[in-house]
């Protein structure tokens, strides 16, 4: 099966691309412009052909056919064209969006090899060492909840009053309110408790004492009693369990290293005056 490259040249080869070219490149000769090496030629080579062909293929997963290759070589001479012009008018200055284009694709570059770079075990096992709660599995908790009612500044007085009163072993003596919610939860992790009553529920069940009951808590539905009976850590991670997530906060810090190493070196070569108002 012929590779792309090869696809690519022979398509290169067909008399209706040559036309085009020769056509892209009379038009430029006659518009009136001497033409200029480096800014007045436009060339579709190969290189430039097997770029267009393989663009193609991402995106439809077959080859072109030749009709379809005679318009994508037009437009890559009319979007040469179009870019050109509007360098020549100065349409990229002070245009933001072109300045942060440019700008992504200078960080691209920057942080091109860390991107490639492989870490060994030894870097990642360190990473993990340094901090092994990020990538452990969650905590699951197995608790009771129950709701008072709306969030209000009496009833968070009489919520804390009546655990304060609390006999051990015993609810807050403080009369709750029928609601949908489920009372009861089995083995749950923060992100099932934050599914059913928000992050800020979740957060502070994951602070709560185990044992006793301990409120007022905080939902998007208003105040709760909460009872941690179980709460079910989990055993420190391994490497070769948690090795791509390990892997891909490596990748981010190192490509964010060599990009702000760019930067710098970057701007040495710059006299920066920052002139504030008067």
């Amino acid at each position: 099966m012929p590779s792309s490259r090869d696809l690519a040249v022979a398509v290169l080869r067909e008399p209706l691309v040559h036309f085009l070219v020769a056509g892209a490149l009379v038009f430029l000769v006659l518009s009136g412009r001497p033409p200029n090496a480096t800014e007045r030629r436009i060339v579709v080579d190969e290189p430039v052909l097997e770029s267009i062909f393989n663009r193609y293929v991402q995106s439809f997963h077959r080859p072109p056919t030749p009709e379809e290759i005679d318009g994508l070589v037009q437009d890559y001479i009319r979007s040469e064209v179009y870019y050109r012009e509007a360098l020549r008018l100065g349409l990229d200055r002070d245009d933001e969006v072109v300045k942060k284009r440019m700008r992504n694709k200078m960080l691209a570059l920057s942080g091109a090899d860390a991107e490639a770079a492989q870490p060994s075990d030894a870097e990642l096992q360190a990473l993990l060492d340094k901090n092994p709660a990020r990538y452990a599995a969650p905590p699951r908790f197995t608790l009771q909840q129950r709701y008072i009612g709306a969030d209000t500044p009496a009833l968070r007085a009489a919520a804390k009053a009546a655990i304060a009163a609390a006999k051990p072993g015993l609810a807050p003596a403080l009369p709750t309110v029928t609601s949908a919610m489920p009372d009861r939860f089995d083995d749950a992790s923060p992100s099932d408790l934050a599914a059913e009553f928000g992050d800020d529920f979740a957060d502070s069940v994951s602070n709560a004492p185990v044992g006793r009951w301990t409120g007022p808590i905080v939902s998007g539905f208003g105040l709760h009693f909460v009872k941690i009976e179980r709460l079910k850590k989990a055993p420190p991670p391994r490497l070769e369990d948690v090795r791509q997530s390990v892997e891909n906060d490596w990748r981010f810090a190192a490509v964010r290293k060599a990009e702000d190493a760019s930067f710098k070196s970057m701007l040495r070569g710059y006299d920066v005056v920052i002139e504030r108002p008067r």
